[in-house]
Order: C-alpha cells, then structure tokens, then sequence
C-alpha cells in the first residue's frame, strides 16, 4: 500500500500505538505504559475485540528504526504475536508493509485457519481507514 505522505510522517503515526484506534476498528484503545520517547523497550497495552471476544494484550517493542521499521512483540495475550511495520520512500509517498505472525498453541493451534482469516479481513480494513486517515 502507498500512503500519499512523507515516510517520517507516516512512520511517527503508525509507530506511536496510541493512534491505532483511529484507524483499525478491533482495537478500543491502546495506552503506552512506559516513559516517552517510544523506542526499544517500550511497552504498550491493547485492548481490542476480535472474534467476538476481548481482549487485553501487552507489547514490547523490540526494532525501532525510524523512519522504517518497527518491530513489537506480544508479551501477554492468547498466544505469542509479532507485528512488523517495513516503509520506505516511494515517488508517490510511502509504501507500507506490514506482517503479523501469531503463534497459537494447545487447542487454539486448531482455530488458526479462522484466526488467520479475521486478521487478514481487520488489516485489509485497517490499512484502507489508515490511508484514509493519513491523507486527509
């Protein structure tokens, strides 16, 4: 996806969690619970609904390279998460990729076609509201 603005600008939006509500409607809120600045270390807590239930799932950031990449780590939460944000510099804006990876173990290992898909269905929607969002 390209986002018609510059990389650090889109780059200081996405990496700063607490504006992800405003773009992916699974999340309700998400609050940093470690000192400013963000970067290596920090620590974040989501509070989202997906799949009809809720849930409060805790992060690390463990890459902050800014402006472009950022990877965060679930450290609470059903089973072990990873989230990547890679953006460069595009002629048009800022090309974004992202990947999730879940893990999921015991008897959720079986619900992961279902998870997959959902996830798959709250990011093509959350990255259309993003754009949106970004290139108001």
């Amino acid at each position: 996806m390209v986002i018609l603005r510059p990389v650090d600008e889109v780059f200081a939006f996405v990496s700063d969690a607490r504006n992800r509500p405003s773009w992916d409607d699974s999340v309700n809120s998400e609050e940093l619970t470690s000192e400013e600045p963000i970067g290596v270390g920090s620590t974040v807590r989501t509070r989202m609904r997906s799949m009809g239930r809720d849930y409060e799932i805790d992060w690390r950031i463990v890459e902050h390279e800014a402006p472009t990449h950022q990877r965060i780590e679930s450290t609470s939460g059903p089973f072990a998460t990873t989230l990547v944000y890679d953006l460069a510099s595009d002629a048009d804006g800022t090309s974004v990729e992202f990947s999730v990876t879940g893990r999921p173990s015991g008897m959720l290992r079986l619900l992961q076609p279902l998870i997959a898909r959902t996830t798959q269905r709250n990011l093509d929607k959350g990255f259309a509201q993003l754009k949106q969002v970004l290139e108001r």
